[in-house]
C-alpha cells in the first residue's frame, strides 16, 4: 500500500497532467528502495520553487528533473515541502 502522501502527490500532479508515464511504474518499485531516501540537501531547497513552478506549467517533471522527482517520491519531508508550495502557488494563481 502506498503512503499516503504519495497518493495525495500523484493525485495533484496527475490535477496538472504532469504525472510523469512511468510515475506508477516508479512507485511500483518503491517498497524496495524506499529506505534508500537520501537526505535532504541545501540543493533540494533551491531546485523546490523552480520544480513547483514548472509542474503549475504543464512540465512533466519526472522527465526534466528526474534526480529531484526520485527523491520527491521517496522523501517525505521533500514531498511535504513540495505539496505545500505548490498549494501556495495555486492558491495564489
Amino acid at each position: 500500500m502506498l503512503d499516503p502522501g504519495l497518493i495525495i502527490l500523484r493525485q495533484r500532479l496527475k490535477q496538472l497532467n504532469v504525472w510523469p508515464d512511468a510515475g506508477d511504474q516508479f512507485l511500483e518499485m518503491m517498497p524496495h528502495f524506499l529506505w534508500h531516501a537520501p537526505p535532504l540537501t541545501e540543493t533540494d531547497a533551491q531546485w523546490l520553487p523552480q520544480v513547483v513552478d514548472d509542474a503549475t506549467k504543464g512540465v512533466d517533471i519526472g522527465a526534466a528533473y528526474p534526480a529531484f522527482f526520485q527523491k520527491l517520491l521517496s522523501s517525505e519531508p521533500l514531498r511535504q515541502s513540495f505539496l505545500s508550495a505548490l498549494d501556495n502557488k495555486c492558491n495564489m494563481a
